[in-house]
């Protein structure tokens, strides 16, 4: 197994493994850190961090994949957490497209992909997969802002768990999902992440492009990994990246 990089505090494992990855670390090459200070979500977004409470991780992987199918990562690892948390705790994971694992309705982790330069030989190509999944965090230990929001395997279960033995099961189960992915396709993974879309049939908001806030009903993602959006006028979208939020009316009030 590849080697794993263990760091005590680090502003974000991703950046770290971004530049091991650049020096040729092969394939399962992970840093993990006790806390992060500069933990990143999607778009920006922060990923709090609290010493030795959750696995902070990123993992370098290295799929023989065309370009096209980079952007399907991050759903492919969606996948791999949500099977890895459902078997410690026997709990029904969602999936929130692209990136996030909810259970009972909160949020348990995210997950940011970053990828080499689209320019590379198909060989050269890698991506970054980093984790953060909250293990141990008490109600009282998330931001104010947070503790409706967010859940953690031992709230959902009453009882902790060993950080590396989750991490561990986590890698295994990534680098086999993108194996599968590698022989079988994205259409296996899509089936089975079809299954925990916790977005599914529900009124979405997004804004557009062009700065347009659209209402729509959403239909998962396709084959492509974009997610299908039914506007109210019938037509149909498809979205690559964005902030994507449950409405609770036609009004366009709500969040996610």
């Amino acid at each position: 197994m590849s080697s794993v990089h263990v760091l005590k505090s680090t502003g974000s494992t991703n950046k770290v493994a971004y530049e091991l990855a650049l020096q040729g670390e092969p394939e399962g090459t992970s840093v993990m850190a006790h806390s992060q200070s500069e933990g990143r979500g999607r778009l920006g977004k922060v990923w709090t961090s609290p010493p030795e409470k959750g696995l902070y991780c990123s993992i370098i992987v290295r799929p023989v994949l065309p370009l096209a199918d980079y952007p399907k990562i991050t759903l492919a690892a969606g996948l791999a957490v949500a099977l890895v948390l459902e078997e410690l705790t026997s709990q029904k994971m969602q999936l929130k497209w692209p990136n996030d694992v909810y259970a009972a309705g909160k949020k348990c982790c995210g997950i940011l992909t970053e990828a080499s330069p689209l320019n590379e030989e198909a060989t050269d190509r890698f991506a970054i997969v980093g984790v953060g999944i909250n293990i141990n965090t008490e109600l009282d230990e998330f931001p104010a802002d947070l503790q409706d929001k967010a859940t953690s395997l031992r709230m959902l279960t009453g009882t902790s768990f060993d950080i590396q033995a989750v991490f561990n099961r986590v890698r295994s189960g990534l680098l086999a999902i993108l194996q599968t992915f590698q022989e079988d396709g994205f259409s296996p993974i899509l089936r089975e992440w079809r299954k925990r879309d916790m977005l599914y049939g529900r009124l979405l908001q997004w804004v557009s492009t062009s700065g347009e806030i659209i209402l729509g009903l959403s239909e998962g993602p396709d084959e492509d990994g974009r997610l299908m959006v039914k506007a109210e006028d019938g037509k149909l979208h498809q979205i690559l990246s964005g902030d994507i939020n449950l409405a609770t009316s036609l009004s366009g009030e709500g969040g996610g």
